[in-house]
């Protein structure tokens, strides 16, 4: 695998077109058709950060400012997403998870922190579907998305979608008021109003993702189901699961925490903020996360 250190003129037009980060961009191939923009800072034990649904490493950058100090702090762009590249097929999340093992193979990691975000963990899911947990040093969920979202039996109560309509709602908002309606849907995950200016930062990251990709991921997300990988990783390796305080789409955090505690029994919670709560609250989310990983050095 190459690692492309990207030159003065390439670095300028990115910082032209797409704000500037404290962090220097690098690219990797993956795969024939894949090159991954990711961030990275520090040295020592690997964490590496899953950004959710249309997302990019742009969030995460006050945790890789953080988490550089002791550790070797990673931020990519899955498929499709952020600046890594843009491909017209396999925009799911199986892919997303070969993906994250071939990153972790060409830049060499060994007993990795996965930390997602969202639909983020599908990523972490799919790659443990693929290549189990031996690999994984410890899971960090940041108000995942329900590792199965449609509701087929009793004892789903987590589960996001119990009707065909909530998800034509979701879809076709995303297609037909895409522009129209993402302020609204990130003004709803904070607690707090943003301003104009932290507004259009996040609708502007997620405008970095095709429109056609964003859909493919969202229907997958809805039509996947992790809940025997969330069970494997609950019983193998040490999960740190953070909630917000107003629940996942509607359902109250409690609901949340009986599944994890019933799926993930070893699972540590934590419950505040609301769905961009390490972004909100980055002092806070550190913190505990300083904590968590501090047991299992």
């Amino acid at each position: 695998m190459k690692i492309y250190r990207s030159s003065a003129m390439f670095v300028f037009a990115f910082l032209l077109s797409f704000g500037s980060s404290a962090f220097a961009g690098k690219f990797v191939r993956v795969s024939p058709d894949l090159l991954i923009h990711y961030e990275e800072a520090g040295s020592g034990t690997p964490i590496v950060f899953t950004p959710g649904w249309s997302s990019s490493t742009e969030y995460y950058e006050r945790q890789l400012a953080y988490f550089s100090k002791n550790y070797r702090a990673i931020a990519f762009d899955p498929r499709s997403q952020g600046l890594s590249s843009k491909t017209l097929e396999n925009n799911h999340y199986v892919q997303h998870g070969a993906d994250l093992k071939a990153f972790l193979d060409a830049l060499q990691l060994k007993d990795v922190v996965l930390v997602g975000h969202s639909n983020g963990c599908y990523d972490i899911y799919a790659y443990v579907r693929g290549n189990g947990v031996e690999n994984l040093k410890a899971m960090i969920a940041i108000d995942c998305s329900p590792p199965k979202q449609l509701w087929t039996e009793e004892g789903d109560e987590w589960i996001r979608f119990k009707e065909a309509r909530e998800i034509t709602r979701g879809y076709m908002a995303i297609n037909y008021k895409r522009a129209d309606v993402l302020a609204a849907v990130f003004q709803k995950m904070v607690t707090r109003e943003l301003t104009p200016k932290e507004s259009n930062f996040f609708v502007q990251m997620v405008a970095k993702t095709p429109n056609h990709v964003s859909t493919l991921l969202l229907l997958d997300g809805h039509f996947s189901n992790y809940v025997e990988e969330a069970r494997l990783i609950g019983s193998n390796v040490p999960v740190l699961y953070f909630l917000g305080e107003d629940g996942y789409f509607g359902k109250p955090p409690e609901t949340a925490q009986a599944w994890i505690q019933q799926n993930m029994p070893n699972a540590e919670t934590s419950t505040f903020g609301k769905h961009l709560l390490h972004w909100e609250f980055p002092e806070k989310f550190n913190a505990i996360v300083d904590g968590f990983l501090a047991k299992l050095n």
